[in-house]
């Protein structure tokens, strides 16, 4: 799980690989408890966040100029995250339902890119 970095071309482009990875990481540790540092939130709700968030990320990647290779790849990143988050806000939603405090997290989570998605 170690980043590495290719000089190319003599153009000064970095390659990054396995970078993702560390993304991801990043993002499902620090974005819940970076927003409310002092609220605990329950695992599924976090998982929740993470997976809307990287959804969001992934759907702003799709349409730079990748190669083919990666773009199929940010297709099976926002399948994975974007689909996934869209299936847990019904769930959380129904679970939550008499906790407004996390019920309103959790909406307040539910973006755009979420919302549109569709496989």
């Amino acid at each position: 799980m170690e980043e590495e970095l290719e000089f190319g071309g003599g153009n000064g482009e970095i390659r990054k690989k396995n970078i993702k990875i560390y993304y991801i990481l990043f993002l499902f540790l620090l974005v819940p408890s970076a927003a409310y540092p002092n609220e605990k939130l329950p695992r599924d709700i976090r998982v929740f966040i993470s997976n809307s968030f990287t959804c969001e990320h992934f759907a702003g990647e799709f349409g730079t100029e990748l190669p083919k290779e990666q773009k199929e790849q940010v297709r099976r990143d926002i399948d994975k995250y974007c689909g996934g988050a869209k299936r847990q806000f019904g769930i959380l939603k129904e679970k939550y339902k008499n906790n407004p405090t996390l019920l309103k997290r959790i909406k307040n989570s539910y973006n755009d890119t979420v919302d549109s998605y569709t496989k």
